[in-house]
Parts: C-alpha cells; structure tokens; sequence
C-alpha cells in the first residue's frame, strides 16, 4: 500500500477541523487519531488476511489505512459511517472498499443487506463515551448481534471506564479487556477488546 500523498492527508486534516466545528461531540474527538492508536487498536483486532472487517465511524480513515497496511484487502472492508461529508471522503480514499453512510445501530441490517450476517473482525472509532446512553446501548447490542462467536471488537476510549455498557455487554456476551493504553496519542488513549462469547 503507498501512504497517503501530503495532498490527501492536507484534505483529511482540513475535513477532520471542519467536521469538528460544526459537531463536536459527533466527531468526539479533539484531533485526528494518531499512527500509534491506529497501530494499537490493529494490533488488539489482529485481522487475518480473508477476515471482512468491519469499521464503525472511520472519519477520515486513519484506522482504515493501518488495517490496509496489515494485509486486510480493500474489497474485504465494510466502513460504516453517518456523517454524510466524511462518507464521502472515505469512498474517494478508499474506492475498492464498501461505504455506507448509516449508523452504526443499523449494523445487522446492513450487513444482512450486504450478504454477510455475521463477521469475525469489528474495529470501532465511535466517540461512546460522549454519546447518549441509549445510543451506546443501540450500538453494544448492534455489535454483539453483528459478530460471530470468538468475534472481536476493538474500541478506543479517552477515559479509563469501559465504552460500552458494562451490564449490557456482559449480558450479550461480549467479554472485555483493556489491551493497551497509548499515551503518546493526543489526548491518551486505551484501546479496548472485546471478545464475542
């Protein structure tokens, strides 16, 4: 894979600003995730070459291109993501992969609709701390649906209390560990795993 040309990652960076001004706690976060995240939350996922992957709010793709870069092909990348202008960054980028701008909480319908009820492999740059508690708990219940058994769920997270829900995951199964804390990121980060039981 070749790395993103100064003139893509200039776009990202000016689409990342922009979004954020006008949503804040949408984007929920205060500057675009670092290579190191990227390179932690991929480690903790640890996709195998066929695995379709599942991306939850990729934004402008930071976590898109380290997954790239570990050998997940393209065609085998499911980005999943509501903002309509960052959907459309993400198709320019990203052009072999699927895109869909939906929400998150529609996830089993949208891979229903894909052809590909369950997937292995589900890496998620969702803001949950900062979103509405029944919306955490539409997208806890989302993932746990979506993923098979021995599935895995990466999340970051700027605070030390789990993403989701902690009751609700239990109760759909899904098992967690802290599986790093990256304090080089801006703001530092602890990335999350979550294993479908």
């Amino acid at each position: 894979m070749t790395s993103p040309s100064r003139n893509q990652m200039h776009e990202a960076a000016l689409l990342f600003w922009r979004q954020y001004i006008r949503r804040p706690f949408g984007v929920g976060a205060v500057m675009p995730s670092g290579p190191k995240l990227a390179r932690a939350m991929v480690d903790a996922l640890d996709p195998k070459a066929n695995d379709i992957v599942v991306e939850l709010g990729p934004g402008t793709g930071a976590f898109t291109r380290q997954l790239i870069a570990d050998g997940v092909a393209p065609e085998n990348l499911v980005l999943v993501e509501l903002d309509r202008h960052f959907a459309g960054f993400l198709r320019r980028q990203f052009p072999r992969s699927t895109v869909v701008q939906d929400s998150a909480a529609r996830l089993p319908e949208i891979l229903k609709a894909l052809g590909q009820p369950k997937v292995r492999c589900i890496l998620s740059g969702l803001p949950l701390r900062s979103m509405k508690l029944n919306d955490r708990r539409a997208v806890t219940r989302a993932v746990a649906a979506s993923l098979a058994r021995g599935g895995i769920l990466t999340q970051f997270s700027y605070f030390h209390l789990p993403p989701l829900p902690e009751k609700l995951a239990e109760r759909s199964g899904l098992q967690r560990r802290r599986a790093g804390v990256v304090l080089s990121n801006v703001p530092p980060a602890v990335v999350w795993r979550y294993t479908k039981t």
